[in-house]
């Protein structure tokens, strides 16, 4: 059995026309198991969404029918947020909170999104600050399920629950409960991933989060500084140069790097950070030489 290249699988699944969150999400799974069996995954979700449509059978559309969608997921099946190890990795990781039935708010309404689309029922993440959660809608209505916390909340109460909930008042714009899109999505699991290998100074795992984010936006030139000092940091100076290379690209300074005059008009106008990460590849060039 061979290991899978989940970053080409997380760009591939991209390429869709519409893009499933909980591949993206087993995609991103895999950076921490290469050999991580997607399919299987997949299959707990489609056994998940049997047993929760069984339960739901003869409810008519309402509020009665998210109530026991969620109470399925939450009583039943035993999904929880994770509060006492918030800010473990594997908290973010599909593969992981499927097994263990608990994990962030994003990926708990992720399980939702899933099950819902399986369904055949309209259930969408909603991106508020500081707290993610689904909406499940119907011909009747649509409440925002809180699996983290195990509540239904009428979407007009939003305001008050956050404001519960963070100890503080809460006044939502109307754009905050727009339905977040799988890429979005992603992008914001991937952002919690390296917030929290970057405070653990864990920079090989960071990194990878750095390779999903780069397929993302390939165009974005602080992606590129940032893995290129992380490879730095862990003195991967072959991938370091290549990744500070293409930051300088895109910064259009690349003919400066290979040896335009350093003075008079030709060179780039940088600011201080520049100038001391122009020094940080230099230095990663000297080593480089020295082990070649």
């Amino acid at each position: 059995m061979y290991a899978t290249n989940f970053v080409q699988r997380f760009a591939q699944e991209l390429r869709h026309p519409m893009p499933r969150p909980e591949h993206l999400a087993l995609a991103i799974a895999g950076m921490a198991d290469a050999m991580l069996d997607i399919d299987h995954c997949l299959r707990q979700l489609d056994e998940l969404a049997a047993q929760v449509e069984v339960a739901l059978a003869g409810l008519p559309p309402g509020r009665e029918q998210a109530e026991r969608f969620l109470y399925v997921l939450a009583y039943d099946f035993g999904f929880t947020g994770n509060r006492e190890n918030y800010y473990d990795p594997y908290n973010s990781f599909l593969n992981i909170v499927l097994r263990d039935r608990v994990g962030l708010p994003i990926l708990l309404s992720l399980v939702c999104i899933a099950i819902g689309e399986r369904l055949g029922i309209d259930v969408t993440g909603v991106g508020f600050p500081g707290h993610f959660m689904a909406r499940y809608q119907d011909e009747a209505g649509a409440w925002l399920l809180d699996l983290f916390n195990g509540e239904v909340i009428d979407c007009s109460d939003a305001d008050r629950y956050l404001s519960q909930i963070f100890q503080r008042p809460i006044v939502l714009a109307a754009e905050a409960h727009q339905a977040v899109t799988a890429p979005a999505l992603a992008r914001r699991i991937l952002n919690n991933l390296r917030n929290v290998y970057l405070s653990r100074g864990d920079y090989p795992m960071a990194a990878r989060v750095l390779d999903y984010l780069l397929v993302l936006d390939p165009t974005n030139a602080d992606y590129w500084q940032e893995r290129g000092l992380l490879h730095f940091y862990s003195e991967q100076w072959e991938f370091a140069a290549r990744d500070l290379k293409r930051y300088f690209y895109l910064k259009g300074w690349l003919s400066f790097i290979f040896g335009l005059p350093a003075t008079g008009d030709a060179r780039p106008t940088v600011d201080q950070y520049d100038e001391q990460l122009l020094q940080t590849y230099w230095q990663v060039e000297e080593r480089r030489r020295r082990i070649n």
